[in-house]
C-alpha cells in the first residue's frame, strides 16, 4: 500500500511541475541564504517535521531536518503557535485533549497541559504571558498563564463560550440542540495588536459558526455574530497595521471572508467576499505585510488579497491537494502549505489528498517548485498545522 501511494504521489508531483514549467526553482541571481525552520505536523503519527532550505548558488531545495516524536501523552498534534521570541512551541493535541510545550533549543517537550477534548488551536497573546486554547468538546476558552523565565506553564482562567451571555442574548439564531443547548465551539483566534481582544471563530460546522470576540483582561465576550450574519468557522489573522481582522470560513459548497473593524468590532462590509473557491481555510501574511494568502481546501486552490485595498487581485489555480494552513518564509520568496491525505483524520468535511506533506509555492510566480513528503507511507499521514521558526 505505501509504495503506491508513493508512486501516486510522484506522478503528482511530476505532472504538477511538468504544467507549472518553467518554475523550477532557478534564480537569476544567488539566493540570499535565509535560514529557518518549517515545523509541519502529522496528527496521524503523532509527530513534527522540521524542514529546511538548502541552498546551492542559484537554487534552493527543501529537506527533512529533523523529527519530534510525541510521547503516548499527545494524540492528534493539530496546530502549533510559537513564543514571538520562537524560544518556545505549542501545541494543541485533539484527541488527547491537551497542550504541549516544547523548548525549541533542544526540541524537548517540558510540559503537556490538560485542557480538555478536542482542544484544536492553542495561540500566544501579544506579550508571551499567555495562551488561549479552543477547546471544542467542552465548547471552552482555556486560559495557560506562562512564566517563561522559569519554564513554569499553569492552567489559568476557563470561558464557556455557549453560556455567555452575549451569545445567549442572540437566542435562536445560534443552532441548538432539541433541549436548547446552544450547538456552537471555539476553533481559532488572533488578538489585536494589544492582545486585549480575541477574535475567536466557532463551529465546527458552518451552520455552527458565527464569531465572538474577547476581551481578554475581563475574559468576557463583548460582542457575538451568528452565523446568519458572519458565515465563518475557520482562519483569522491580523491586518499588518492593527486596524483589520480577517476571518474566513468554509465547507463543501461555499467559501467566504470578512474584514472587522478592530477599533468597533464592526464588519466593515456586510456582505461575505469570495474566496473563489470551496471551503476556505488557512491564512497567512507576507513579511511585507502587502498580500494576504488564503487557501480553499475543497478546490485546491487559493486567493491573494491587497492588504491596503482589501481585494482579490490573483486566484492561484493549484497549491496542492487539500491545502490546510499556511506559512510564509522570512524573506517572502515561499509559502509553505500542509496537504491532507488519503484518509483525513480531522475536519467536518469531506476532504482528502493523495500527497500528504508540504508543498512549496514560490510567492512571486505563484507555482508550485515541490512537494516535500516526510511520511514513506503516505496512506497513514495526514499533515495539518505548520509554523515557522527564523533562525536568522
Amino acid at each position: 500500500m505505501g509504495r503506491m501511494y508513493r508512486l501516486l504521489a510522484v506522478a503528482i508531483l511530476l505532472a504538477t511541475a511538468a504544467s507549472n514549467a518553467p518554475a523550477t526553482g532557478i534564480a537569476e541571481e544567488p539566493y540570499p541564504r535565509s535560514r529557518y525552520e518549517v515545523w509541519a505536523l502529522d496528527q496521524s503519527t503523532n509527530k513534527i517535521h522540521i524542514i529546511e532550505p538548502v541552498y546551492d548558488l542559484n537554487a534552493v531545495s527543501f529537506e527533512i531536518t529533523g523529527v519530534i516524536a510525541f510521547d503516548e501523552r499527545v494524540v492528534r498534534p493539530h496546530m502549533i503557535d510559537f513564543t514571538s521570541d520562537f524560544r518556545y512551541a505549542f501545541t494543541a493535541n485533539t484527541v488527547s485533549g491537551n497542550v504541549a510545550v516544547i523548548r525549541t533549543s533542544d526540541r524537548q517537550i517540558i510540559e503537556v497541559l490538560e485542557t480538555g477534548p478536542g482542544s484544536h488551536m492553542a495561540a500566544v497573546a501579544p506579550g508571551d504571558e499567555r495562551v488561549h486554547v479552543d477547546v471544542i468538546a467542552d465548547g471552552t476558552v482555556v486560559e495557560i498563564d506562562l512564566d517563561l523565565e522559569h519554564e513554569r506553564f499553569t492552567i489559568g482562567r476557563t470561558l464557556q463560550i455557549n453560556t455567555d451571555p452575549a451569545v445567549v442574548e442572540l437566542g435562536d439564531r445560534f443552532a441548538r440542540t432539541e433541549a436548547g443547548e446552544i450547538l456552537t465551539r471555539p476553533i481559532c483566534h488572533d488578538y489585536t495588536s494589544d492582545g486585549r481582544y480575541a477574535y475567536i471563530t466557532l463551529g465546527p460546522g458552518l451552520d455552527h459558526g458565527g464569531l465572538v470576540v474577547l476581551d481578554t483582561e475581563h475574559f468576557e465576550i463583548v460582542r457575538a455574530y451568528p452565523p446568519d450574519e458572519v458565515f465563518v468557522n475557520c482562519g483569522t489573522i491580523l491586518s499588518p497595521d492593527g486596524t483589520r481582522m480577517y476571518v474566513n470560513g468554509g465547507s463543501l459548497d461555499a467559501g467566504h471572508w470578512y474584514v472587522f473593524d478592530t477599533s468597533t468590532h464592526e464588519l466593515t462590509h456586510a456582505d461575505p467576499r469570495n474566496s473563489f473557491g470551496l471551503d476556505a481555510h488557512g491564512v497567512a501574511l507576507t513579511p511585507d505585510g502587502a498580500e494576504l494568502w488564503m487557501v480553499n481546501r475543497a478546490t485546491s486552490n487559493a486567493i491573494v488579497i491587497d492588504t491596503e485595498t482589501d481585494a482579490v487581485i490573483e486566484v492561484i489555480p493549484f497549491v496542492g491537494e487539500s491545502p490546510d494552513i499556511l506559512t510564509i518564509s522570512p524573506d517572502g520568496r515561499f509559502a509553505f502549505v500542509t496537504l491532507r491525505g488519503p484518509e483525513p483524520l480531522s475536519g467536518p468535511h469531506a476532504i482528502r489528498g493523495s500527497s500528504p506533506g508540504v508543498s512549496v509555492i514560490d510567492v512571486a510566480t505563484r507555482r508550485l517548485v515541490e512537494i516535500v513528503l516526510p511520511e514513506p507511507d503516505l496512506a497513514r499521514s495526514d499533515f495539518h498545522g505548520i509554523g515557522l521558526r527564523p533562525l536568522d
